[in-house]
């Protein structure tokens, strides 16, 4: 099934399905609203050149040297492939292309994540970050859903990573949980999910040249 579209073959269910990212590339919830999904781009964007910073989760670093010589601060093309689903049937059988998108870590220790998407679908996410040794980070990310009809929230998320940066500074790798819930913040991590969805992840740095 095309990257770009991984949510087609759910078209006619209770869900239909917009994509190309994420978190998202998404999925549709059971309300029917669509989730996010990703996109692939080639261009090239500016990636902040190397300068002192304080690491939000303690001690001095410098850019370029926090995991294997490189940091994961910056513009990342991601692509998240999924090899395990359970809850809601709301997924193809896995494995298959969940989603594609556009990152950015900030040395703050916030992410910010674009899906390929029409935006009333909810293709904007946000996350906190930090180191956990051995040259990975730990990445949680949340988001929301809206329902294409009434634009109401329809569904909450969740996406739990650790990533690590290859060692030429131009890749990462890692691993994800995506987690499906109901549309209210004080229900996210409460039971268990609507649905749930876990891979890895295949990330390639966006330079200026």
């Amino acid at each position: 099934m095309n990257r770009m579209n991984i949510f087609t073959g759910l078209r006619g269910g209770r869900f239909s399905a917009l994509v190309a990212l994420i978190a998202l590339g998404l999925l549709l919830t059971a309300s029917g609203a669509k989730a996010g999904g990703c996109g692939v781009s080639t261009s090239k964007v500016a990636v902040a050149t190397p300068a002192p910073f304080v690491s939000p989760h303690g001690g001095n670093l410098q850019l370029g040297e926090d995991f294997l010589g490189h940091t994961i601060v910056g513009l990342w093309h991601v692509n998240y492939t999924a090899e395990a689903e359970s809850g809601a049937p709301i997924f193809p059988p896995a494995p298959f292309a969940f989603l594609e998108s556009f990152k950015t870590w900030h040395a703050d220790g916030t992410e910010f994540e674009n899906a390929f998407l029409a935006p009333a679908g909810g293709n904007i996410c946000f996350g906190v970050w930090k180191e956990v040794g051995g040259g990975h980070v730990k990445l949680h990310h949340i988001g929301l859903m809206f329902d294409a009809t009434t634009g109401a929230i329809s569904n909450t998320f969740t996406v739990d990573e650790k990533d690590s940066v290859g060692s030429n500074g131009q890749t990462y790798t890692g691993t994800f949980d995506f987690k499906l819930w109901p549309p209210s913040f004080a229900a996210i991590g409460v039971g268990i999910p609507i649905a749930e969805v876990t891979g890895t992840i295949a990330a390639t740095r966006i330079t200026v040249d």
